[in-house]
């Protein structure tokens, strides 16, 4: 398994979804894990090994062929360009042509000769999160397939309203508020806008934990802080806390480099039974029918208005991700490059 820059903390989707693919297959399968320009990691067995843009490297072509890969996958952080393309060939080659994937977490545009390099060089099997990039990567002549959500629902799970206190007391928050809670890049992609305009209304409190491994916008942080929002900007290891002590989850972001195309948040809450708030974001749709405490927002509607609704319905986001474990996604991963056909 390759995917570039992974070092701690795994704060950030592309790397998490690497490393949270690798250990979910090590329960069955002897993995290698590695990346350029990262980090050596020994708890998550990742191996970096410094190479070139497009991995040609004599080095890393020895350590694929000594470990003897009976399938490989490369996950991005590019996604799905052509440049994505041409590594995934490479890697292919020092495999000596075993069955490889390429995980693209993001859509993106491609040029006509882009759509022609990918044609000639598509792996065995194209992996993504939505039906939407599914389709566009069959147009390109790649065969592809859908690769269901994942979270881990023993580490996220429902906080009891004691252990829901005690975590407000942990982290300073309001012990009566209505806790409105966001986790991720903190840039205006993520229409984090709104959460100031929440925190100004007086009925909110905003809780907004931003990932350490991407840019943040520092003076959007300070509106936020200013406003008497909680802004979290250091990594938090038990990141599930901040989850288990709010009340309701909003994701309200639009562009489609905004986030992997599965965000991991969103499922992070729903598997802590959080009444979730989100845009038709991605692959979500693809897989979340609306109800059970979650709900679609096109920003046709107040986000004020949105909240109350969604925090008058009964809940039971939980039950939409817990058959949906990194176990079964790497599952269906190894099924794929196996062979076997994967029944919807």
């Amino acid at each position: 398994m390759f995917s570039e820059r992974l070092r701690r903390p795994y704060d950030e989707g592309i790397k998490n979804v690497a490393v949270s693919l690798s250990r979910a297959l090590s329960t069955e399968h002897t993995v290698l894990l590695l990346t350029s320009g990262g980090r050596n990691d020994a708890d998550c067995k990742v191996y970096n090994v410094n190479v070139n843009r497009l991995l040609l490297d004599v080095r890393l072509g020895a350590i694929v062929r000594r470990f003897q890969p009976q399938a490989i996958i490369y996950v991005p952080t590019a996604c799905g360009t052509v440049f994505s393309f041409v590594r995934a060939k490479v890697l292919r080659f020092y495999g000596h042509g075993v069955p490889t994937s390429l995980i693209t977490l993001q859509p993106r545009p491609h040029t006509a000769w882009g759509k022609w390099l990918i044609a000639h060089l598509a792996p065995d099997w194209v992996l993504a999160q939505s039906t939407r990039t599914v389709r566009a990567m069959n147009a390109l002549g790649c065969r592809t397939a859908l690769l269901p959500p994942a979270v881990d629902t023993q580490r996220f799970r429902p906080a009891s309203t004691a252990e829901k206190a005690m975590l407000r007391r942990k982290y300073g928050v309001p012990d009566a508020a209505t806790v409105v809670a966001h986790v991720g890049h903190l840039k205006n992609k993520r229409n984090l806008a709104c959460f100031l305009a929440l925190q100004m209304t007086g009925c909110y409190h905003t809780v907004v934990v931003t990932s350490t491994s991407t840019k943040q916008d520092e003076s959007l942080k300070e509106a936020l802080r200013s406003a008497g929002g909680t802004v979290i900007d250091t990594y938090v290891a038990s990141i599930e806390d901040i989850y288990r002590l709010a009340d309701v989850y909003l994701f309200l972001a639009k562009e489609d480099t905004a986030a992997i195309e599965l965000p991991l948040s969103v499922l992070e809450a729903m598997s802590c039974n959080l009444p979730v708030i989100t845009t038709p974001f991605g692959g979500l749709p693809d897989f979340f029918a609306e109800g059970r405490g979650l709900l679609y927002w096109s920003g046709e509607t107040a986000i004020v208005d949105t909240i109350e609704a969604v925090l008058a319905m009964p809940t039971a986001t939980r039950t939409l991700v817990e058959s949906y474990t990194w176990a079964a996604a790497a599952q269906t991963l190894v099924r794929l490059l196996q062979g076997h056909k994967v029944v919807d």
